[in-house]
């Protein structure tokens, strides 16, 4: 019986390890999709796009990049002709 306690204690103590705080943090964060995702062919990098409207502004476009090493934003806001897309 101590065995089997003992394995269950090594094993919640393992998966509590793997949950970060940032992770606790957020769990009840409302979770989104992009409007748009796509990557960008670029020499020696793997370029992620994210483009999404903030719930807060829906008027404004984001657009987050990520590589391997960097992450970027920049929001704007939307013009009159911004392409109406289907999700």
């Amino acid at each position: 019986m101590k065995r089997v306690l003992f394995l269950f204690m090594i094993f919640i103590t393992t998966y509590a390890n793997a949950i970060s705080w940032s992770q606790l943090k957020s769990w009840g964060n409302k979770d989104i999709e992009p409007d748009v995702k796509y990557n960008i062919e670029t020499e020696g990098y793997n370029v992620r796009v994210y483009e999404f409207t903030p719930l807060s502004d829906p008027g404004s476009t984001c657009i987050m990049t990520f590589t391997n090493e960097k992450m970027g934003m920049f929001c704007f806001n939307k013009s009159k002709d911004a392409v109406k897309r289907d999700k």
